[in-house]
């Protein structure tokens, strides 16, 4: 069995559930309601989070209370599971296109911790007064500068200890090999060191969860 790493994040015959307060679905997944509150399938066919997690991932470091920085926070699949684990925290939701930002929009409606942001991550400056008290950066980003941008958040939210990176090897790089690209990618990152990388695969083919701590 995977390691589960808060009671806000449940295994029942090898899948994921959130425990949560809310009982609509939010792209499709089950609900199954349980006393007082809800389960909420989470599909790591559609959140790499929930991916890592059944991989293996060792590090999880999100907490009822966190505050978290979603650089590419797309429709909010992903966030949606994160706002149920920190259901006491804030998730700043970080999304430059107007169409996913609309469904993301839609969500925080109905949810208290989440805030929507729509801006481009290239640009954290533009949401540092707003995305206040961060102690964890998501990204999730398919763009060849994805570690520029990550760099760039790093040092404008600097109450961040800890972060997640999703590395998107084909974005970054279509000519060479993942193992070549991982390893450039990683070296261009600043003022963290990487403490653990999963391969998504199966999930994702190409792809990378790398989880960082502040040096």
């Amino acid at each position: 069995m995977n390691r589960i790493f808060n009671d806000r994040i449940i295994q029942r015959s090898g899948k994921l559930f959130t425990k949560s307060s809310y009982s609509r679905s939010v792209y499709g997944e089950q609900i199954i309601r349980v006393s007082d509150y809800y389960l909420r399938y989470w599909n790591p066919k559609r959140s790499k989070l929930s991916a890592a997690i059944l991989l293996g991932l060792k590090h999880f470091w999100i907490e009822e209370d966190s505050s978290v920085l979603y650089l590419g926070a797309s429709t909010g699949t992903t966030v949606s599971h994160i706002s149920d684990i920190a259901h006491r925290g804030t998730v700043f939701a970080v999304e430059v296109s107007y169409e996913p930002f609309s469904k993301l929009l839609k969500l925080s409606e109905s949810r208290d911790n989440i805030l929507p942001i729509l801006e481009d991550a290239r640009n954290p400056d533009r949401y540092g007064m707003i995305a206040h008290g961060v102690n964890i950066i998501y990204q999730d980003i398919s763009q060849r500068d994805q570690i520029e941008i990550f760099n760039s958040n790093s040092k404008e939210f600097r109450t961040a200890r800890s972060a997640i990176l999703i590395l998107k090897l084909r974005s970054i790089d279509s000519s060479r090999n993942d193992m070549a690209i991982l390893s450039k990618s990683i070296r261009k990152i600043e003022g963290f060191v990487v403490v653990e990388t999963v391969d998504l695969n199966p999930y994702d083919s190409n792809t990378y969860m790398v989880i960082l701590r502040r040096k």
